[in-house]
């Protein structure tokens, strides 16, 4: 947000100060890695935290690969699993209560934020408001 569009919102928006400019930087640091998580989910592979996972079936003894899936008989994987890390962290940034429960359109509320998550990753996963304007991450 460092290009002409901050310079309109901080027009339209007057009691827009450095904090919140400071805060959607963060988020912006981690809808990026959230970005690339919902990728690495949808298509079975990629790197968490320096190492790569895949969701393929592979030979444990001769592969430098790990299995993402945390547990054998279900669903879940690493991927996912980053991927609610990171939502948590971008919401205690906003100051929403983890026992929130998402609105009617599927976002999280706080003050002058609103938040909404989505996991398909050919779009924008994270999308962030600040009072009813959209703030491109």
């Amino acid at each position: 947000m460092l290009d002409l569009q901050s310079v309109y919102f901080g027009q339209k928006h007057k009691d827009f100060n450095y904090q919140d400019f400071d805060l959607i930087k963060k988020i912006q640091r981690l809808a990026r890695k959230h970005q690339r998580q919902c990728e690495n989910s949808c298509n079975g592979e990629g790197w968490v935290n320096g190492q790569f996972y895949t969701c393929a079936a592979i030979d444990e003894q001769n592969c430098q690969y790990k299995s993402a899936y945390i547990f054998e008989d279900e669903d879940l994987n690493v991927f996912d699993l980053e991927i609610s890390k990171i939502e948590e962290k971008i919401k205690s940034l906003l100051g929403v209560n983890h026992l929130v429960s998402p609105d009617k359109d599927g976002g999280f509320s706080a003050d002058k934020y609103r938040v909404e998550f989505q996991g398909d990753p050919r779009g924008a996963t994270v999308k962030l408001f600040y009072e009813v304007a959209y703030i491109e991450l």
